[in-house]
């Protein structure tokens, strides 16, 4: 699938829409991807609770949103004076604004999960967080020294050059977002030397360059290519954090229309999607180096271990949380010990059984499939 260009994406999302006004009676059968329980008044509860947790996505996003503009502020430290120093301060900056946004995971799953309601939210996915890379896309590889946007003078570096390119042909044609930071900062083997970022103003030795103005040259390029990338990204999360606190943009407002009781079916599927198809997906790629995440930056894990710490911030909020209306009791106390476990064990394991893992998380999610008019009403 190619994906549209994402700024207009986010306008758009910002801009269409209206007030939902108050809570409206819910979404008609070919608006919802399942008919839901009918109730004659909505709980107050059962509203505070499933608005929360909407609104637990703005949490994250501001706090991906300061990861990541430390990031950027590292990033021009390190281009302003390069040195290794600055390289492994910048790498580590990116691993915790990469954290930070995989948090937000249980929320953006909504769009693999309820594709008719939410799949704008696979598109912002794809512009922040695309994976796997054709890393030759970007920059030039051992084998391929003079490939990619870093040394196609034809292509000038600038934002609407990147958007255009990105996905231009494939899903693997990345040239916004983490995983173009990542291959920019580690390449294909993970130690890129300071001396790429290091800027010239003579072609050298290399004859390739012997045509080229000092702009053109390659370091001067991927400088330029780098902390453009990474400004870009500032400002999408910047623009995608103002859309989901607003109550007139296309997601906020479509979440909000739900009646709280059709709202549980929706997380409860999103939820069982990331715990029994996303994250397994993620822990199989584990056993193929190039398809996995982070696979140039290491730690290949993390978003598993954020995506579930997000999941548990999810069930926990509103009052009462929204945990005790997707697991009624008696499964509810066993799952929770059988989640506390699970997590503890992950955070503490020096490795682990990525199938054993598997089938953990299968059998969590399966718990939050019980059909939405079983739901009982949390106490």
């Amino acid at each position: 699938m190619r994906f549209p260009h994402s700024l207009p994406l986010l306008t758009a999302l910002l801009l269409i829409g209206c007030d939902p006004g108050p809570e409206s009676p819910g979404p008609t059968p070919d608006e919802s991807p399942r008919e839901t329980q009918s109730i004659a008044a909505p709980d107050p509860a059962l509203a505070d609770s499933t608005l929360s947790a909407w609104q637990q996505g703005e949490q994250w996003l501001s706090e991906a949103r300061t990861a990541c503009a430390a990031m950027h502020e590292r990033l021009d430290a390190f281009l302003a004076q390069p040195g290794e120093d600055g390289l492994v301060a910048t790498r580590e900056a990116w691993h915790q604004c990469h954290t930070r946004w995989h948090h937000l995971e249980p929320l953006l799953t909504l769009g693999e999960s309820s594709p008719g309601l939410f799949g704008d939210l696979r598109e912002v996915a794809f512009q922040v967080d695309a994976h796997p890379i054709q890393p030759g896309y970007l920059d030039g590889l051992e084998n391929y020294p003079y490939s990619g946007i870093v040394n196609d003078i034809t292509l000038s570096i600038n934002a609407q050059t990147l958007r255009e390119q990105h996905g231009l042909t494939d899903e693997a044609d990345v040239a916004l977002g983490l995983h173009a930071l990542e291959f920019l900062l580690w390449d294909e083997q993970g130690d890129r030397p300071v001396s790429d970022f290091e800027p010239r103003t003579s072609a050298g030795d290399d004859p390739m360059n012997a045509e080229r103005t000092v702009d053109q040259l390659p370091n001067n390029r991927r400088r330029a290519l780098v902390r453009l990338i990474s400004q870009l990204l500032q400002d999408d999360l910047a623009l995608l954090e103002q859309h989901w606190q607003s109550t007139s943009g296309r997601l906020p407002a479509t979440y909000r229309k739900l009646s709280p009781a059709s709202r549980l079916p929706l997380l409860s599927d999103a939820l069982r999607s990331l715990l029994q198809e996303r994250l397994p997906r993620e822990l199989a790629q584990l056993e193929e180096p190039e398809q996995a995440h982070n696979a140039f930056a290491g730690q290949s894990l993390s978003v598993v271990v954020s995506a579930l710490a997000g999941t548990d911030q999810l069930l926990n909020a509103g009052d009462p949380a929204v945990v005790q209306w997707l697991i009624p009791e008696p499964k509810r106390t066993d799952w929770q010990t059988q989640w506390q476990t699970l997590s503890r064990n992950l955070n503490e394991a020096d490795e682990i059984d990525p199938q054993g893992l598997s089938e953990q998380l299968r059998s969590l999610g399966q718990a939050l499939s019980t059909p939405a008019p079983e739901l009982a009403p949390a106490p």
